[in-house]
């Protein structure tokens, strides 16, 4: 455990520099592995089984299918096609089965309706459900061995295209006799051209894919995804001039991979050391053996007095090849989906024009990063859930996700938008949020909604205890759960089967800009929950990263209340948090053990929104902690935000 602290501790020392960021991956492997150490099944079940059970039969299908596919073109109809290329061609076709299978599960992840209501197939089987919330992270992996196995699959094809150049002899690629060039079967052929066109859009899908372009230049990733039409019109087509052939006469004719096709048994081949017909006739008659195919072939070996250094053909006058073309088989694994998702889209296309929507008010919070909150007509949602959103005077063709902040007992739907982007900043432009003389209801835009939509934090009320962890932005899918807080605590007979104890709120922000409008919906709750008699359902940790501005003293006061914790008050409304204010970052040891002592024996529902090694090191301690209190029936169940 010493060293998973350490390990922890090393993963956010940037004065390591780039040899840190080489060994990252390769360190948290180890942490991943070094935790794992001595857990049993059950407690290790509770946060990884279901993952990597389903992770593990995936991974055996795609090497199951690629050996099938591989031994299968190691078959003697495929023998004179390898004595050319050798390993390339079962190689090529192996690769090209995973490609297929994945290509048609990759679609299947963003098929959000679909996902959410798999989602609600398995209400009570929490194991189950929670892996459909990792839907984008298998549609990452899909895409992963996607780009692999199309490398594989494009060396061993040029390859293959160099040695069939080479050799000169196989059909597909002759012209009047003369085999084309290497560069004129890439571009002109059916298989060369559409290979072109599946692999340039995929490599601008993977690249505009990055972390980096998404968040600095979401149009340009949302763009380019849209290339996957062209990239399925090509995969459908790639294999439909049936470039590779299969030899059908094998038996008659066979192929040897070393030596080639076999040497007719005719008068002129006895020098070469292939016995005559007549010879082998006689011989199979005196062996009182029986000769096959209405007397014109012998399936068996002929050894006495021939050349071992000859490969003869077991049949009279069969002197060439009998092939068939090949077929394309891509669309019977890719149509399926290709279905599924065109339905999903279609569905989301009718009701995002049937949800054409009015904003009803927009409100601007000054915070260091401006942020615009927009309130539009009510339809039915659940808290947790988001959106995509598209506004058609802006950009008809653009849709943007963004979390609910209202919850469901409202009257209207809320967002709270960043304008940190260029759509952002037009779209807060389309609502007047820059212009001092705010803009009448009729005055604003309309838009559309695609969603709502599920993600993990809707099952915060499953659990006995539920502890919420938000670093920056990353608070904001949880304002719609905390504002549902107080309408089930304060109607508790509308909510017969919410079992939830107790929420702890971490919030870790890098200085008091980043308060906002967030700090207000937190003061709020805590004054409607005080009213209530439940002050201490909610426990709230506020952690800043660093110190503060000149200007934000100005804005926010630092006192001491009469156990001299620090506490924040709002200069401007002189509300405060009850809550002390924490400087540093949490030491997740002591949290963790606190929250497990307080709720012995239950289930503890984890919940975070944020940057990635945070994340790592919370999964850690649910893991840890699982194995710790395995006596008392503890458990902890992380749940990542993904969308």
């Amino acid at each position: 455990r010493h060293l998973l602290q350490l390990a922890s501790l090393g993963a956010g020392n940037r004065s390591l520099g780039g040899s840190h960021s080489a060994l990252k991956p390769i360190s948290t492997a180890i942490m991943l592995l070094w935790w794992r150490y001595g857990m049993s099944f059950r407690q290790w079940f509770v946060n990884e089984g279901p993952m990597y059970i389903f992770v593990f039969l995936w991974m055996i299908v795609n090497l199951a299918l690629f050996l099938n596919t591989y031994f299968f073109y190691q078959e003697p109809q495929f023998a004179y096609l390898r004595y050319i290329v050798h390993n390339g061609l079962p190689t090529a076709r192996g690769a090209a089965s995973v490609l297929n299978l994945n290509c048609a599960l990759v679609l299947l992840p963003v098929c959000r309706n679909l996902v959410n209501f798999c989602r609600g197939l398995f209400e009570s089987k929490r194991s189950i459900r929670r892996l459909f919330d990792k839907n984008i992270l298998f549609h990452k992996w899909c895409a992963y061995v996607i780009c692999v196995f199309a490398s594989v699959h494009i060396c061993a094809h040029f390859f293959n295209v160099n040695n069939l150049v080479e050799d000169g002899s196989y059909q597909r690629i002759l012209v009047k006799g003369a085999p084309m060039s290497q560069e004129r079967v890439l571009f002109t052929t059916v298989a060369g051209a559409t290979g072109v066109g599946i692999t340039v859009p995929l490599i601008l899908m993977v690249t505009t894919a990055s972390q980096q372009i998404r968040r600095s230049y979401f149009e340009l990733f949302w763009y380019t995804h849209h290339l996957f039409v062209v990239f399925y019109v090509c995969l459908c087509l790639h294999g439909s001039s049936g470039f590779i052939e299969r030899q059908t006469n094998f038996k008659e004719y066979p192929v040897s991979e070393d030596l080639g096709p076999c040497t007719p048994r005719q008068q002129s081949n006895l020098l070469e050391g292939c016995q005559p017909w007549d010879r082998v006739m006689t011989l199979y008659q005196d062996a009182s053996a029986t000769l096959q195919g209405e007397g014109k072939c012998a399936f068996a070996d002929v050894e006495i007095d021939d050349n071992p250094g000859s490969f003869c053909c077991p049949c009279m006058d069969v002197n060439k090849l009998e092939v068939q073309k090949g077929g394309p088989a891509t669309w019977v694994w890719v149509i399926g989906p290709l279905i599924l998702y065109l339905v999903e889209r279609l569905y989301r296309f009718y009701m995002s024009k049937a949800r054409r929507l009015s904003i009803l008010k927009v409100v601007r919070h000054n915070d260091a990063v401006p942020v615009m909150e927009i309130q539009f007509q009510k339809v039915p949602t659940k808290a947790g859930q988001y959106i995509f959103i598209n506004c058609p005077k802006v950009n008809g063709l653009e849709w943007h996700p963004f979390t609910l902040t209202s919850c469901p007992e409202l009257d209207y739907i809320s967002l709270h938008i960043r304008l940190v982007g260029d759509w952002t900043t037009k779209f807060a432009d389309a609502c007047g949020f820059y212009e001092d003389n705010p803009k009448s209801a009729s005055e604003l835009p309309d838009i559309c909604i695609d969603g709502p939509f599920g993600t993990a934090s809707e099952d915060m009320y499953r659990y006995q205890a539920a502890v919420l962890v938000g670093a920056g932005i990353g608070v904001t899918p949880f304002a719609s759960l905390l504002k549902e807080i107080y309408f089930r605590k304060a109607n508790p007979q509308d909510y017969p089967n919410f079992k939830t104890q107790k929420v702890y709120f971490y919030w870790m922000c890098p200085g008091f800009d980043a308060w906002g409008w967030f700090a207000s919906l937190l003061m709020e709750l805590e004054e409607q929950l005080e009213g209530l008699g439940e002050s201490d359902f909610l426990e709230v940790r506020i952690f800043t990263t660093r110190g503060w501005s000149q200007d934000d003293a100005a804005k926010i006061m630092l006192q001491e209340d009469d156990a001299g914790d620090s506490i924040v008050r709002d200069a401007e409304t002189g509300r405060s948090l009850r809550h002390k204010m924490n400087f540093g970052r949490p030491l997740w040891d002591r949290e963790f053990s606190d929250i497990a002592n307080n709720h012995a024996g239950n289930n503890v529902g984890v919940f975070f929104c944020g940057p990635k090694v945070l994340s790592t090191q919370l999964h850690v301690k649910c893991n840890e902690f699982t194995r710790d209190r395995a006596r008392e029936g503890t458990r902890f169940y992380y749940n990542k935000e993904n969308f």
